[in-house]
């Protein structure tokens, strides 16, 4: 083969994207291109000469009985011209998956093999179907010498892209198949095209570089003349020279880049969707190198970490917080010590020991790796949960409110069942007694009588108080309210519970003027006597109950203090609630629905009045209602009582 001839051989695989290598029969490499030399990492003198099989793992040097390559030449007409994907060793003993084309020409001594190459960033698979591996015999002695024309056009025939050379004129004068089916036409119609007759600038452009002995690349959208058919190509520009060394034309790769722009397009909007996740994220995403410096962060963890995102690319957490960002490192430094991931890590600001008010965070830090597991740095999801953590705290104690409600309900029936069972039980002895005595025609007792009608009056008084609660819940518990006589109404009530007082005394200390509210008599009459009821019931011992009221700036104010068993700090603002009974008076020991003070605080309320308690365990117990005069100017209570337990 001529001098220039080589030469331009020599430009065609040099200007080759892809790694090509040409053998003999002996398949001993005759030529490399510098793709292949970058591909291995052996330069090309170290190669020469040397069997193929150099550059493949030595468990792929033999299949079937014969030859890596030869197995590929005799699946040529079964592939159909299609790679097959084999590993290929470096120097460095690294394995690449790569795309292997095998093509030969000639025969015997003169045969010619050419393979190329195309690397594949994803291991998928190894070759098409299992092959059994076959210990290869010793290496055949290496005899260069030079290739000819039958092997440059191997070459140029059996590569994956496009290839047309062209003269200084600058005429197209040779071109490959692939290159006329990337244009869209036939070889006849490419072969004497003066590319300087093209409309693209950028080509001539190149064209002229390539002529005055420089490699360029072009890329650009190409339309087919005959189809319109647009395709994206990248085009290799390089210079042919010859023997003396002058540039005599040059050779251009060609490679169908739709795949790439594709894979391109796809990539950008998959970033774009990934960058409007990140930014738009409702949770805090981060990302720390190896040192835990950040790298990235959205404008969520920003906020949550207190500044601007820009001014956390490069520092540490300390660096930006100061000893709480000391303490949030400790999980991605064991992400980094174990490489594990640490999920739903939750803590507050006081664990952090940061300043401000309390917030509760969910972390969640993992290990982000290269495809061969090299770790780059921790991913870092972290979010605010201090809303979500009241909202359980808010149902925790809705629901530990609905168990008392449903307790207290159970309560109040077991008590309620209790309490219209004893008056019933008397009640029933004594009209029994009355009937037998009256069919007997027997003296009647009047203290029977009396007996039965104490009961009698004594369950109206409970089923009084159910139907005043169940008006009270429905908003119906009527008032007739009229100028009354405060003072009277009080020792009125006293005078009418004289039966009831036993082993005890009222001490009553009326003011020296009379004391007038606008009130419904009635009902503010219930409220007294239910005080004084409570007091007898709650002083088993008897004792001294004592009774006062006075007049305090246009307010009149009534106190009940008893000797009794009093009541504890912490159930004392419940006592004012609907069936709620203190916890050391037993429903056994001490009567009642637990409906008398929550009638009282609604009618008291209702009056523009309060009501309240002051009491110790076994000191008894002081109950005060405050009541605007007919005087008062506007129904207002004092403010030297907003710190009492008023209703």
């Amino acid at each position: 083969m001529a001098g220039g001839a080589i030469r331009e051989l020599e430009a065609v695989l040099d200007a080759a994207v892809d790694p090509v290598i040409a053998c003999d029969s002996g398949e001993h490499i005759l030529h490399v291109n510098t793709a292949t030399e970058r591909l291995v990492g052996w330069d090309r003198e170290q190669l020469l000469g040397k069997p193929v099989t150099k550059l493949f793992p030595s468990r792929l040097h033999s299949f079937q009985g014969v030859s890596l390559v030869r197995y590929l030449l005799s699946r040529r007409k079964l592939l159909s011209g299609r790679p097959t994907r084999v590993f290929a060793r470096r120097k460095d003993g690294v394995e690449l998956l790569v795309e292997l084309t095998v093509g030969a020409a000639g025969v015997n001594e003169e045969e010619r093999i050419v393979l190329t190459m195309r690397r594949l960033h994803e291991v998928i698979d190894t070759l098409d179907e299992p092959l059994e591996h076959v210990a290869n015999g010793p290496e055949a002695p290496v005899r260069p010498e030079e290739t000819g024309d039958r092997l440059y056009q191997l070459v140029v025939e059996n590569a994956p892209q496009g290839i047309f050379h062209f003269d200084r004129v600058p005429i197209l004068t040779a071109c490959n198949e692939q290159f006329a089916q990337l244009m869209g036409t036939s070889k006849r119609n490419l072969v004497g095209v003066n590319l300087l007759t093209l409309r693209d600038e950028n080509i001539m452009a190149c064209v002229r570089e390539s002529l005055g002995g420089q490699r360029c690349d072009y890329e650009g959208d190409y339309r087919a003349l005959s189809t319109g058919k647009v395709t994206p190509v990248r085009v290799r520009f390089a210079p042919c020279y010859a023997e003396d060394g002058s540039v005599e034309g040059g050779v251009a790769i060609v490679e169908d880049i739709t795949d790439r722009r594709r894979v391109e397009a796809e990539r950008e909007e998959n970033m774009a969707q990934l960058d409007l996740l990140f930014r738009g994220a409702p949770v805090g995403i981060g990302f720390l190198d190896t040192e835990l410096r950040y790298v990235r962060i959205n404008e969520t963890l920003a906020r949550i970490n207190g500044l601007p995102a820009e001014a956390h690319v490069g520092h540490t957490l300390p660096e930006l917080l100061g000893a709480p960002g000391a303490v949030a490192e400790l999980g991605p430094r064991q992400v980094l010590r174990t490489g594990e991931p640490m999920v739903s890590q939750e803590a507050t600001t006081e664990d952090l020991g940061a300043p401000g008010p309390m917030r509760s965070f969910s972390g969640s830090f993992y290990p982000v790796r290269t495809p061969d597991g090299r770790v780059l740095g921790v991913g870092v999801l972290l979010e605010d949960v201090t809303e979500r953590k009241r909202a359980e705290e808010e149902r925790a104690h809705l629901y530990r409110e609905a168990q008392e409600a449903v307790r207290v309900r159970d309560d109040f029936l077991s008590i309620a069942s209790h309490e219209l069972k004893t008056p019933l039980t008397p009640l029933s002895l004594r009209l029994a007694t009355l009937e037998r005595r009256l069919e007997r025609g027997e003296h009647l007792d009047p203290s029977v009588l009396r007996h039965a009608r104490h009961q009698l009056t004594r369950l109206t008084g409970l089923i009084n108080d159910l139907l005043d609660a169940s008006r009270i819940e429905a908003g119906r518990l009527a008032l007739h309210p009229e100028d009354t006589r405060f003072d009277q109404l009080v020792e009125h009530t006293l005078a009418s519970l004289g039966g009831q007082r036993g082993n005890h005394v009222f001490d009553f200390e009326r003011p020296p003027r009379t004391i007038s509210v606008h009130g419904d008599a009635y009902r503010l009459e219930q409220v007294v006597l239910n005080l004084l009821e409570n007091a007898l019931k709650y002083s088993p011992d008897g004792g001294t109950i004592r009774v006062r009221l006075s007049v305090d700036e246009d307010v009149a104010v009534l106190s009940v203090k008893d000797p009794g068993i009093g009541i504890p700090e912490d159930q004392q603002r419940q006592l004012f609630d609907r069936y709620f009974r203190a916890r050391n008076a037993s429903s056994r020991s001490y009567g009642g629905l637990g409906l008398g003070l929550y009638i009282s605080r609604d009618i008291v309320e209702r009056h523009g009045g309060r009501i309240w308690v002051e009491s110790e365990p076994g000191q008894g117990s002081t109950f005060y209602v405050a009541l605007p005069t007919l005087a008062a100017a506007r129904p207002a209570l004092p403010l030297a009582w907003a710190d009492r337990h008023l209703h």
